[in-house]
């Protein structure tokens, strides 16, 4: 039985509760680690996307930089500003799903027909989440805190478990 695991676990689980009864206070803590996410990914699909000579690459690595800028450079931003990186999230998701349509329709040959229609679906689905989050960004917000939660209380239960039953396993983050 691992202690630490069993402690982490519980803690875990105390987060996700506490998260779910604020989950708007939960998005937008999580908004920060997202634009920095942004950034880091920005950086990533701009070196790949150079390397690579992939255009659309380029667009969306510029794009998730200066979304991500406004975390990096800017941490000291209001509720209103916040408010604003919902829309940028929200458009992100839009611009998100059209490149990833654009990708699977250019690898259509390379991929079977499963992967396909699965990609178009996915794609299709990320525009429509970016569309409606522009018509209701709160309830983008909500949905965001809760999903966090619901992750923290499945993680902690899982470490809770692992710690019982011995423990030593490695666990992909």
């Amino acid at each position: 039985m691992s202690v630490f695991m069993i402690i982490m676990g519980i803690l875990l689980v105390i987060c996700g509760i506490a998260c779910v009864a604020t989950p708007i206070a939960t998005t937008f803590g999580l908004m920060y680690f997202f634009m920095i996410l942004l950034f880091v990914t920005g950086i990533t699909f701009l070196i790949d996307s150079i390397r690579f000579r992939v255009v659309p690459g380029i667009v969306l690595g510029i794009l998730s930089l200066i979304a991500g800028g406004f975390i990096v450079f800017s941490p000291s931003m209001s509720f209103m500003t916040e408010t604003i990186m919902l829309y940028i999230m929200a458009g992100w998701f839009v611009i998100r799903g059209i490149f990833g349509l654009v990708n699977v329709i250019r690898m259509k040959k390379f991929i079977g027909v499963g992967l396909f229609v699965l990609g178009l679906i996915v794609s299709i689905l990320v525009i429509c989440a970016g569309i409606y989050s522009f018509i209701n960004p709160a309830v983008f917000a909500g949905a965001i805190g809760i999903m966090a939660s619901v992750y923290f209380i499945v993680e902690g239960i899982d470490l809770i478990v692992a710690g019982c039953i011995g423990g030593n396993r490695m666990r992909p983050a």
